[in-house]
């Protein structure tokens, strides 16, 4: 944002040693003082709804997004005005990049860090604040080596190592996609399809489990023009961060969801990558407390190498009684059911529980694919996932309520 009259040499010495005694530090009398704010935006994946939906979020909060049709992450952002305590702001994008890696993978750690350093070396302090899709890459924002100390940076996924620099007070927050609700609502929907419960969308979700699973405590959207499942979101900031730091996957699995009195079941349970730190911190650990739970023998060796979907595919080589899959890729999610169906014989109507997690499947323009939802081929396909446009939309408004607390102490 900031006309600052700085020697370059000055601003690069600064920046240099900024990790050290006597950095550069964020000021927010500085920030604040000449009415106009910029920010960064670190982009997960251009064609990932959920990476759409959080620039959506994002733009729509600091009124930076102009073109409201496309996919945000396509759009160019315009200048926008805030107001916070009653003053105007002009707010402006200075920069944006998906962040994917030379090999392909996106959402990428390192990536985030060399974007960022870039970032800086080019604008130094002209950058007031830093917003990410995901709080892997606020992670690999903030350990750039030219990273201005205190520059406010917020995330999304409320990955442990997040609500450690959140409490540090390196990164300002993150949102929370109530995983443990997520995970226990594959396994909940997916039971009740192989069980043949006359509503597979009501026990356990709304009501107790006829079979003993019992009930899951957050509150579940179901959308059947797509055939989603979603649970809200919520922010972690400063001011709840003690209620969640340092909590185990033990504090985080629900004690209302029990041990039920149905059969083993074999599922598949496939992972698009084994470095994803959302997956990595928040799902996984709860998969394997909760598979016990519901009675599954879980088969989860289908692991992709994050940037193609053939290294997933290749591994589906048997049948299980239901199947549960993050593709690598959003937009391929037809593939996947191509292989199901040929895996299960290749004719009739496929009635086994295919459900998609973490990637919901969309079309080449970011939005969900609705078509692949519905394939007449296969009667129970579903998604399974937290609520993405509201989820960016608790982003914005995290980054709004930070800077309007920063404005006024600013004074």
């Amino acid at each position: 944002m900031k006309k600052r009259l700085i020697p370059l040499l000055l601003v690069s010495t600064l920046m240099a040693s900024c990790k050290g005694a006597g950095a550069s530090k964020w000021d927010a009398k500085t920030a604040f003082g000449d009415k106009e704010l910029n920010y960064c935006l670190l982009i997960g994946q251009i064609d990932h709804n959920d990476s759409a939906a959080r620039t959506a979020g994002i733009r729509d909060a600091l009124k930076t997004r102009g073109n409201k049709n496309t996919n945000p992450n396509t759009e160019n952002p315009v200048q926008g005005k805030l107001t916070l305590n009653g003053t105007e702001y002009t707010v402006n994008e200075i920069e944006h990049s998906e962040q994917k890696a030379t090999g392909g993978a996106t959402w990428d750690q390192q990536t985030a860090t060399s974007t960022t350093e870039g970032w800086f070396n080019k604008n130094g302090s002209k950058i007031d604040f830093i917003v990410s899709n995901n709080d892997g890459m606020a992670e690999g924002a903030i350990a750039a080596s030219n990273y201005i100390d205190g520059t406010p940076i917020f995330g999304y996924d409320s990955n442990a190592s997040t609500l450690d620099l959140i409490k540090q007070g390196k990164i300002m927050g993150t949102v929370n996609q109530d995983p443990s609700a997520q995970v226990a609502g594959i396994f909940m929907l997916a039971r009740n399809i192989m069980d043949g419960v006359s509503n597979p969308l009501e026990d356990g979700f709304t009501k107790d489990s006829a079979n003993g699973y019992g009930k899951i405590p957050s509150t579940f959207v179901y959308h059947n023009d797509d055939k989603s499942l979603l649970v809200n979101n919520f922010a972690i900031t400063s001011s709840n961060i003690d209620k969640y730091v340092g909590k185990t996957t033990a504090d985080l699995v629900y004690s209302d969801v029990k041990k039920g009195t149905t059969g083993e079941k074999n599922v598949m349970f496939s992972t698009y990558s084994q470095s994803d730190t959302f997956l990595n911190s928040n799902v996984n650990p709860l998969v394997n407390k909760y598979k016990t739970t519901f009675n599954f023998e879980l088969d989860a060796t289908a692991v992709g190498d994050g940037n193609d979907d053939k290294s997933v595919l290749d591994k589906m080589l048997k049948t299980f009684d239901a199947y549960i899959l993050n593709t690598v890729k959003t937009t391929s999610a037809k593939s996947y059911l191509d292989k199901i169906y040929t895996l299960e014989g290749g004719s009739g109507k496929i009635s086994k529980p295919v459900i998609f997690y973490n990637r919901q499947p969309t079309d080449q323009n970011g939005k969900v694919d609705k078509t692949v939802m519905t394939d007449s081929r296969f009667s129970n396909i579903y998604y399974v996932g937290f609520d993405a446009n509201q989820g960016g939309q608790v982003q914005g408004q995290m980054i709004v309520d930070y800077l309007t607390a920063q404005e006024k102490l600013s004074k």
